[in-house]
């Protein structure tokens, strides 16, 4: 009975473990401004094992799906440098080294919200063809054709791979003259939470204004709209990011413009991450029996962490909580980086090895 339970949990712990919980995924999308306007450096495309891109366009010889080192163009082909890049670097800069950023970006110059929305995208395609407006399709092929339903398929290799830990959002100039707009945002946001399965309190939509001192500044009022109507919306302030005065208007940030408000977007997420961290566990913390007569290990050694008999990634994982709310149950001993179980009977403390080797 023992053997088929510890057979049954090894084959159920591996798969639930399949994920990397160190790999942190962003959702990005919005128009030009995500997508990045800056001109790209050689600088830029240096990469760090620790920042990826996980591609959401058909360009440069990458696979749709796939991760890679992240380097400009990091969305379509004629992406620049932008919001998602400095994020990025930022992030791995405060995050401990044993964390990994990806970000999956998925955004077109010029275009509205609704071409976001499953629900409209379709009629807003065949409208801006009817009107001959077909500049930018070259790039919606690029993904797909459906940019809603690109971001859904990024969203659940994301979770296959790895932890989705919010969204990083950047859009509105296209829809100026749109009274509902922020109702509009928060639609596209609680799709995209319902269709990949997201607890929408620990998935968070980071919402940055647009250039204070372009042309559509005045519609930053907006952008807080739109973070109000989601409990879990947060505004990215632009306030003191240049934008540059282009011949027909003035929308874009300067390449200092997208790094101060990428590097806020990333300090932002950096406060909600510590914010979600657990609680330090003031109550009486569970040791083994210190009677050496009444344990009896697997192995030889007889070691345990006792201080530290498991780590987050293991104690927050269902299976570890399915099993921790009865005996027998698991825990991870650091010292021999070995997942075991453990139970008492007869009074006497047992644990079986159920990964890792001996030392």
């Amino acid at each position: 009975m023992v053997k088929k339970f510890l057979f049954s949990l090894a084959v159920f712990g591996a798969a639930s473990f399949a994920q990397d919980p160190n790999l942190h995924i962003y959702l990005a999308y919005g128009q030009s401004n995500m997508s990045g306007q800056a001109t790209i450096t050689d600088t830029d495309r240096q990469t760090n094992p620790r920042f990826l891109v996980l591609r959401a366009g058909n360009h440069s010889n990458q696979k749709v799906g796939e991760f890679y080192p992240a380097a400009p163009p990091m969305g379509h082909s004629g992406s620049k440098v932008g919001i998602v890049d400095f994020f990025g670097r930022k992030m791995i800069k405060e995050l401990p080294d044993s964390i990994t950023v990806a970000v999956a970006n998925v955004a077109i110059g010029g275009q509205s919200i609704d071409l976001f929305d499953k629900d409209r995208n379709a009629a807003y395609v065949q409208n801006a063809k009817n009107k001959n407006d077909t500049w930018w399709i070259q790039y919606l092929n690029e993904y797909g054709g459906d940019v809603h339903k690109r971001i859904v398929e990024m969203g659940k290799i994301a979770k296959q791979k790895g932890v989705i830990k919010g969204f990083l959002f950047h859009q509105g100039e296209a829809d100026y003259q749109m009274k509902d707009w922020p109702e509009r945002v928060k639609k596209v946001y609680d799709q995209f939470i319902e269709e990949l399965e997201l607890d929408p309190e620990k998935t968070p939509i980071l919402l940055g204004e647009l250039a204070p001192t372009g042309d559509l500044g005045w519609r930053n009022d907006a952008v807080k709209e739109a973070a109000d109507l989601i409990p879990n919306g947060y505004v990215i302030s632009a306030q003191g990011c240049p934008a540059i005065k282009e011949p027909s208007y003035t929308l874009h940030f300067t390449r200092d413009g997208y790094q101060t408000l990428g590097e806020r977007y990333a300090e932002k997420m950096l406060e909600l991450l510590k914010a979600q961290e657990p609680a330090p566990d003031t109550s009486k913390k569970d040791s083994l029996v210190t009677d050496s007569s009444k344990v009896v290990p697997s192995d030889s050694t007889g070691r345990d962490s006792v201080a530290t008999d498991s780590t987050n990634s293991i104690r927050n994982s269902a299976v570890a909580r399915a099993v921790e709310s009865h005996l027998p149950r698991l825990f991870y001993d650091v010292r021999e980086h070995s997942l075991f179980v453990r139970f008492k009977k007869n009074g006497i403390e047992h644990r079986y090895r159920l990964t890792g080797r001996k030392q």
